[in-house]
């Protein structure tokens, strides 16, 4: 029957409701968490890549200064060899110097290609960082985006839910006053909209007639409401409902 499926409406209206709210919860809270590790993350991007570029700078210097050294070195075994024409004498003595100083160059040039294999390395690191920190700062706008979407999808079903809810309310607003007001529970609610859909009342055989629940249960149901939301006409023998709670709602 209509007032049936209205009711129905409205209760399931509720749980729509309900259930779009706590959702919404749900997602901001997961949301939050999310961006608040995304966050984190990147913050702590920065800092590796200055360590990462200030260690760099220490290799270049390094290097740059075991260039000089060779170059010294160069020239002292440059000193060296011309001494040894020089000096016939001190000849074997300045073999072993020269020897000893490109045995030096050797390890210093061992030295550069090593250090210069780690700057390449750490470089490689840097560039790889610097790749991981776009994509982290494009998956956090992109999260952004379809966090905004996704809430202003639930927050458009909380407003139609809401506005449902409402328009529901004003067509049976006599049913939801009543149970508002702790006057009538479900079970009562299909006999008294019945009831109010007809004005100057209905008897007792056109209620059984009319209503879902057992005709055994009419009675006590509307003895129930006597006086609470009906009243009852001794000269048609018919129920209606208040006057006062009509007067309450016009």
């Amino acid at each position: 029957m209509m007032e049936e499926k209205m009711l129905r409406i409205l209760e399931e209206l509720k749980q729509d409701f309900e259930e779009l709210s706590t959702r919404k919860t749900s997602v901001i809270s997961t949301v939050k968490m999310t961006i608040e590790t995304t966050t984190d993350d990147v913050r702590a991007i920065p800092g590796f890549i200055t360590s990462l570029e200030t260690t760099i700078q220490n290799l270049q210097q390094m290097n740059r200064d075991l260039e000089e050294r060779i170059m010294q070195t160069q020239q002292a075994i440059d000193t060296v060899t011309t001494e040894t024409e020089i000096s016939a004498s001190n000849k074997s003595d300045l073999e072993n110097t020269e020897d000893r100083k490109r045995n030096q160059n050797a390890d210093l040039e061992t030295q550069i290609e090593e250090y210069q294999n780690k700057k390449t390395r750490l470089e490689n690191e840097f560039q790889e960082l610097s790749q991981l920190v776009n994509m982290k700062e494009n998956d956090y706008n992109q999260l952004q985006v379809t966090t905004k979407q996704e809430l202003d999808a639930i927050d458009q079903k909380i407003s139609e839910a809401g506005s449902q809810l409402e328009s529901a309310k004003e067509e049976n607003k006599l049913i939801v006053y009543l149970m508002d007001s702790g006057l009538l529970d479900v079970p009562e609610a299909e006999l008294v909209s019945i009831i109010a859909s007809y004005p100057n009342g209905l008897t007792l055989t056109e209620i059984k007639e009319k209503v879902s629940m057992a005709p055994v249960r009419v009675q006590p149901t509307i003895n129930n409401l006597l006086e609470k939301v009906l009243e009852h006409g001794p000269s048609s023998d018919s129920y209606r409902i208040l006057e006062t709670i009509k007067r309450e709602l016009s």
